[in-house]
């Protein structure tokens, strides 16, 4: 016997993998994305070498940060809609504003080019997300023409750097979800009007990447 069986390896790895990804997301919303590798690596716990033996290169690590970002937001929203909850767009909004750790989310894909991972990711994502908006549309509780690019950038200004604690902003990020989604409901029922066009799922991924 010597160590883990392979299936007992792999875990770990991905495990490690994690932790890696998780310490570079806290240093760079924490530093930019100039800060070194050993900060990343310090809040590991591992060696500089074992970030460089997985990823040749900073871009690497920010591809795969952008891609635990999208299946993280597509898990919950998944799990949202197996759930049926009564109102699934707020449900889903509420679980993505507690469990996130930081405003990144959005961001790192301005710095990198997108990929065929990046695509199928986010492809995955738009579909989890169009499943809760179905969900919601029968009960009448979004607008007609709501659509999956609007979540995902209204997520985006539900969360904004703020210069207080996790549990504080979080907080306060609740808070403005709830008068967001009261606005929401207003519109349905058609007591309120909106201004413009939906957001396209297209638009909001140009946002998030480059050419």
């Amino acid at each position: 016997m010597d160590g883990l069986p392979d299936r007992g390896r792999a875990r770990e790895a991905r495990a490690n993998d994690r932790t890696v990804l998780e310490a570079a997301r806290d240093v760079f919303a924490a530093r930019g994305f100039d800060a070194p590798t050993s900060a990343i690596a310090q809040r590991a716990g591992v060696g500089v070498g074992t970030i460089y033996r997985r990823y040749r290169s900073k871009d690497e690590l920010v591809h795969a940060l952008r891609l635990l970002a999208l299946d993280d937001v597509t898990t919950i929203a998944t799990e949202v809609a197996r759930e049926r909850p009564p109102f699934a767009v707020g449900r889903f909004m509420t679980r993505h504003l507690e469990e996130a750790a930081s405003p990144l989310a959005t961001t790192f894909g301005l710095l990198l080019p997108t990929s065929a991972e990046i695509d199928a990711a986010a492809d995955r994502l738009r579909d989890a997300l169009e499943a809760l908006i179905a969900l919601d549309l029968a009960r009448g509780l979004v607008p007609e023409d709501y659509s999956s690019g609007e979540i995902m950038i209204t997520l985006s200004h539900l969360r904004p750097h703020l210069a207080v604690g996790r549990e504080r902003a979080v907080e306060l990020n609740l808070r403005q979800l709830d008068l967001y989604l009261a606005g929401l409901g207003e519109i349905a029922a058609g007591r309120a009007a909106q201004r413009g066009t939906p957001l396209t799922w297209d638009e909001w991924v140009t946002f998030n990447s480059t050419t």
